[in-house]
């Protein structure tokens, strides 16, 4: 598909469905990297996970019992240990017991691994065995080498997220590093003269509101922030700022979107020769955002300058950038019932502020006002409501942070 540039077309709006399928297909994924398993959470398998190891790696015991060798009814007791971690020179020949650990490996001669409470100590000719207990069921706590997986077992393939539990697995397979791509990182950057960060306002100066939270949002999304910067509305600053402070992969850019007399955004991205992806979306708030690629590869995300509409197109937009840089298997959407009796009007989509009520139904909670996220208090989610959305419809849910 080939993208239009800043200044060569006019602005088009496009669905969130075509948005995020222009995404998938127009970005350039990031390169591949070996990282050790422990900084991987949150990014993206290039390559299958495969098991190094067998686990259990040798037969060891499920339970803190008593390994035995042969059918018994009675076992001579040795009078040795089998721990965990530790080492243990007994051979049981046929007849023979050793009292074993949870986790110890089973000592050469073993037939079973029988738990504590179904055996019994007494003793023969004044010598301690171990016999089954009386009505115990015959069963084997031993935990086979491979059982749960042999060496090269594949575990997770290419395109699954990194998540601790793949992280764990793979540590448990003795995979110390995997192949990758991510995990993504941002740098934020909040435009606007009229931003304040700290101090007192001026005249005509706007808390920053958005920008301390923005990780929480982001992390959402399956993204780092990187560190947030705050510049005024400045061609000259803008331009600066990406060329020699910018090192993520992803910048996201919140403000200076529009086509006003104080936004420079897209003109300056025409000046670098960057790819613009995605001109506008038809959502209702959020419909200035832009995704673009500069020439060095990072991808720009620019958000409207106002806090729910930022959010809005941040949590619409943003996992697929993540997909399409990682080449990420898209997950599972989270649907849900509006129980709202209203349709919605107009042909763009509209993001809306919604919370479960009992019986597992959502409602809307009102008009969001977008110069501030008090709207969001009481919401898990927001729900993306296309043209002719009514009661009882099933929409596409975006969890918010808690």
């Amino acid at each position: 598909m080939t993208s239009a540039r800043v200044g060569v077309v006019p602005a088009v709006q496009c669905g969130l469905g075509l948005v995020r399928a222009r995404i998938a297909a127009d970005l350039e994924p990031l390169a591949v990297r070996e990282l050790p398993v422990t900084e991987a959470v949150g990014a993206t398998l290039a390559l299958a996970l495969a098991a190094g190891t067998p686990l259990p790696r040798v037969d060891s015991a499920a339970m803190d019992g008593y390994a035995v060798a042969g059918p018994g009814p009675w076992w001579r007791l040795h009078p040795q240990v089998s721990y965990a971690g530790r080492g243990c020179s007994v051979v049981l020949a046929p007849g023979e017991a050793v009292r074993i650990a949870t986790g110890a490996a089973t000592p050469p001669g073993t037939t079973a691994t029988l738990r504590d409470e179904h055996i019994v100590t007494t003793s023969v000719s004044g010598k301690p065995v171990v016999m089954r207990a009386p009505g115990a069921p015959v069963r084997d706590d031993t935990r086979r080498q491979g059982e749960h997986w042999s060496s090269g077992t594949e575990l997770a393939r290419a395109g699954a997220r990194v998540s601790a539990a793949l992280a764990s697995a793979a540590l448990s397979a003795e995979a110390e590093t995997v192949t990758v791509r991510g995990p993504l990182r941002a740098d934020v950057v909040m435009t606007g003269d009229e931003i304040r960060a700290v101090g007192p306002l001026g005249p005509g100066e706007t808390r920053d509101s958005l920008g301390p939270v923005m990780p929480e949002f982001l992390r959402c999304c399956d993204i780092e922030s990187t560190g947030l910067w705050h510049l005024a509305d400045s061609k000259d600053l803008l331009r600066s700022w990406l060329t020699l402070k910018s090192h993520a992969d992803l910048v996201v850019m919140v403000g200076a979107t529009g086509r006003g007399a104080a936004d420079h955004l897209r003109n300056l991205l025409a000046d670098l020769g960057a790819r613009i992806v995605v001109e506008r979306i038809a959502i209702r708030p959020g419909g200035s955002t832009l995704v673009a690629q500069l020439p060095d590869g990072r991808v720009l995300l620019g958000l409207p300058g106002n806090p729910f509409a930022a959010v809005a197109a941040l949590l619409a937009v943003a996992p697929a950038i993540v997909d399409a840089l990682t080449l990420r298997t898209p997950g599972p959407t989270m649907w849900g019932r509006l129980s709202d009796a209203g349709v919605m009007e107009g042909e763009a989509t509209r993001i809306v502020g919604v919370q479960q009520h009992p019986g597992g139904v959502w409602r809307s909670t009102g008009p969001a006002h977008t110069p501030h996220l008090a709207g969001l208090i009481a919401c898990q989610a927001l729900a993306i409501l296309p043209p002719g959305t009514g009661r009882g419809s099933l929409v596409e849910l975006l969890p918010l942070p808690r």
